[in-house]
C-alpha cells in the first residue's frame, strides 16, 4: 500500500496511531484501550522493505457475536459465539501476545494502525483497505480525505465555490499542478487499479489530466500521462504493457463538468468511463507493466515528462480549467461503482 504522512483531515478512527512517511519497524508494543461492544481493529503488515504488503481487519460485532477477518478488504474468515464477549476494559498491545516475551515479537512492518468503536460493514472496509487517495478540494485544502490521508502539494492553482460537488480545484497557470507520491501498487506490474475525477475544461486542444512517473519532476525510470486529452480534443487513458495501451473517447464539452475514469485489470484490461458510461475497453486482457518503485500522480501537469515519457495519443501539456473528486484505488472499480461516482 502506499505510504504516507500524516496530517488534520476530515475523519480519524477513535484510535489512531501515525506512522512517518516509510513503513516502521514494530519492536515496542504500542498499548492501545479498548472499550469492547462494537469495534474493529485494522492495520497494514509487510516484511522489511518487501512484498507483499496486507492490509488485515478485525471486526466484532456485539449484535451478532460475531468475528470477522479481512485480508486486503475482502472477507477470510468469519466466526460466531453462543455468547457475548465478556471482557469489560483492557490493553491492546501491537507486536507481541506478551507470552514468551521477549521471543515472541513480530518480525517485520507495520503501517496504519486504526482501532474503530463501532463495526464497520463491508463496504467501508474495502474501501479501506484499496482507496489509496481521494481528494475532494473541499474545505480549500489539499487534504486527503481517504483512510491514507495521503495530502496533495500543488503550485499557481486556487479553489473555487463552484465544484461538481461543493468546492473545487482550478488550474490556470502555464505551470499549475498538484501531485500526490509514494503510491506503491501503482509500481507493482499487474496489480489491479482506478482512477476516477471531475474535469471542467476551459481548453481542449491537447493537456494532461493526469501524469504517472516514478519521479516527481514527471520524469524518473518510468513515465506516461494516464489521462488526458489528444490534439483534436478527445479524452483519452494509456497504460503500459511494453507500450502505450490506448483508449480514445469524446470530445468533451468546454466550461461543463464531466466524470472521467480509468480502470485496470489483467482479467478485464483497460476500461474508459465518462460520465458512468463504459466508452471503450482494451481489445485484449495485458499485464500492467510497472516500475517496481513507488509512483507520483501529477494533476494537470506533465511537467518535465514533456518531451520525455512515452505519450500514446495524449498530447502532453497544461490542463487548464477546474478538476473536482480525485480518486484512487487499488483494485478495478466496477460499472455500478463508477456509475454511483459520476452520479453523486
Amino acid at each position: 500500500m502506499p505510504t504516507s504522512t500524516q496530517a488534520s483531515v476530515a475523519f480519524l478512527p477513535r484510535n489512531y496511531v501515525p506512522m512517518d512517511t516509510d513503513m516502521l519497524l514494530a519492536f515496542p508494543p504500542v498499548p492501545m484501550v479498548a472499550t469492547v461492544q462494537q469495534q474493529m481493529f485494522a492495520l497494514v503488515t509487510g516484511r522489511r522493505g518487501q512484498d507483499p504488503i496486507v492490509r488485515h481487519a478485525y471486526i466484532y460485532d456485539y449484535s451478532t457475536y460475531t468475528q470477522y477477518v479481512y485480508v486486503n478488504g475482502y472477507l477470510d474468515i468469519s466466526r460466531s459465539s453462543a455468547g457475548p464477549y465478556q471482557g469489560t476494559s483492557g490493553a491492546l498491545t501491537i507486536g507481541t501476545n506478551n507470552v514468551n516475551a521477549p521471543n515472541n515479537y513480530f518480525d517485520g512492518c507495520l503501517d496504519s494502525i486504526a482501532y474503530f468503536g463501532r463495526a464497520k460493514n463491508a463496504t467501508e472496509v474495502l474501501d479501506d483497505a484499496t482507496n489509496v487517495a481521494y481528494l475532494s478540494f473541499d474545505d480549500n485544502s489539499l487534504l486527503d480525505s481517504g483512510p491514507l490521508l495521503i495530502n496533495g502539494t500543488g503550485t499557481s492553482y486556487s479553489y473555487t465555490s463552484l465544484g461538481r460537488v461543493n468546492a473545487a480545484l482550478t488550474l490556470s497557470g502555464s505551470s499549475s499542478y498538484i501531485q500526490i507520491t509514494g503510491l506503491r501498487r501503482l509500481g507493482t506490474s499487474g496489480w489491479p487499479y482506478s482512477v476516477a475525477i471531475w474535469i471542467k475544461p476551459t481548453s481542449s486542444s491537447g493537456g494532461t489530466i493526469m501524469h504517472l512517473s516514478s519521479g516527481t519532476a514527471g520524469t524518473g525510470s518510468w513515465c506516461i500521462p494516464i489521462m488526458g486529452f489528444t490534439s483534436a480534443g478527445q479524452i483519452a487513458i494509456n497504460s503500459w504493457s511494453g507500450g502505450n495501451v490506448v483508449l480514445t473517447g469524446p470530445i468533451v464539452s468546454l466550461n461543463s463538468w464531466t466524470h472521467v475514469a480509468a480502470t485496470y485489470s489483467s482479467s478485464n484490461g483497460e476500461r474508459l468511463y465518462v460520465n458512468g458510461a463504459q466508452y471503450g475497453s482494451s481489445s485484449s486482457t495485458y499485464t500492467f507493466s510497472a516500475s517496481s518503485v513507488p509512483m507520483t500522480i501529477t494533476l494537470g501537469n506533465s511537467l518535465s515528462g514533456i518531451g520525455y515519457c512515452a505519450t500514446g495519443t495524449i498530447q502532453m501539456g497544461q490542463y487548464s480549467g477546474s478538476l473536482d473528486e480525485f480518486r484512487v484505488y487499488a483494485r478495478e472499480l466496477t460499472a455500478s461503482e463508477v456509475y454511483s461516482l459520476a452520479h453523486p
